[in-house]
């Protein structure tokens, strides 16, 4: 099977994005399977922090078939945007939630995306939950334009990872970074000892430690000591 995971370059990659898809398109790569990431240099520029450590960091994480967006995705993007509604994008949950003072980017995100899609022709995008309204969106655009084929989507192994210090929200670098836990160049003892401590805080810890096989503990203190040597030994050895 053909899939595909698109990824922002803008900086480090945390335990957030590994969870979540990349460590999903590594187990169907080592199984034999066509995965492509696709590194989302364009949709960087919503935000205006392309970085080029996030594919150095795919290349050591072992990801094969790593490509770039290029004029062409830019071109047919145009095209797409041709047999869009404002009003369509206008309800879109990444433009209600992240709209600033430049939001045009923002708001054609979606379509982009599409393009990003139909170019590469994956039989299963990997996405987290709050993409896939973009993927009902993009098999909408795909019949507008003549696609025939119905683009499915899975999600990563995870449900989404909350933030370290935060638990309410969603792990982002751009919380700052007491929220995020980055997979190399980490101290994960001295950040996980300050991550938040609450019922809900310790869940999002389990849930994150219950990938590697971190056994539980009655200690909250002990727990967040093992799942540090777990992520240490681990991403070292990457």
């Amino acid at each position: 099977m053909k899939y595909l995971i698109g990824i922002q370059p803008t900086g480090k990659l945390h335990i957030g994005n590994y969870l979540g898809c990349i460590s999903k398109g590594l187990r169907l790569q080592n199984e034999g399977h066509d995965v492509t990431f696709l590194i989302a240099n364009y949709h960087s520029l919503t935000t205006n922090s392309f970085s080029p450590i996030t594919e150095l960091e795919l290349i050591k994480l072992g990801c094969k078939n790593i490509i770039h967006q290029t004029p062409d995705y830019t071109e047919l993007f145009f095209k797409l945007c041709c047999k869009m509604n404002l009003g369509i994008l206008q309800k879109m949950p990444q433009y209600k939630t992240k709209k600033g003072e430049y939001d045009l980017g923002i708001l054609l995100y979606p379509v982009l995306m599409a393009a990003d899609i139909i170019i590469n022709n994956p039989d299963f995008i990997i996405v987290g939950r709050d993409q896939v309204p973009h993927i009902e969106l993009t098999n909408d655009i795909a019949k507008r334009v003549g696609v025939k084929k119905h683009f499915n989507y899975e999600f990563g192994d995870v449900d989404k990872i909350m933030s370290l210090a935060d638990p309410s929200v969603k792990m982002s670098k751009s919380l700052g970074e007491r929220h995020v836990l980055y997979l190399f160049d980490e101290d994960f003892h001295k950040k996980l000892r300050k991550a938040d401590s609450t019922p809900a805080g310790i869940d999002n810890l389990r849930k994150i430690g219950s990938i590697f096989g971190v056994e539980e503990t009655e200690s909250n203190s002990d727990y967040k000591n093992n799942l540090a040597i777990k992520l240490t030994n681990f991403f070292q050895g990457v």
